[in-house]
């Protein structure tokens, strides 16, 4: 059987038994381009360093803050990142 890579390279079976094979046995042909590795996620913004902050806040609204976090799927720093963001957008 083959199979048509986006490309349109066929790669068949005999193909892909061969490269597991070789790299079953350390014996993968090609070259590593780059042994680079970032330990943690991609920087938020390229351009410009981040500062932590630290206010306080009355409990009654970090627990309203966690509560949206929850119906938003997302972390609480970005949601206070675009909470900040649009109030000093106006949006």
């Amino acid at each position: 059987m083959a199979y048509t890579k986006k490309d349109g390279t066929l790669v068949s079976d005999e193909w892909m038994d061969k490269i597991a094979s070789a790299a079953e046995s350390d014996e993968l042909p090609g070259v590593v381009l780059s042994t680079k590795t970032h330990a943690g996620r991609p920087k938020l913004y390229e351009d410009n360093e981040l500062k932590t902050i630290s206010f306080r806040l009355p409990v009654s609204q970090l627990v309203a803050i966690e509560s949206a976090v929850k119906r938003s799927g997302e972390s609480r720093s970005d949601f206070l990142r675009e909470a900040v963001d649009k109030a000093l957008t106006g949006s």
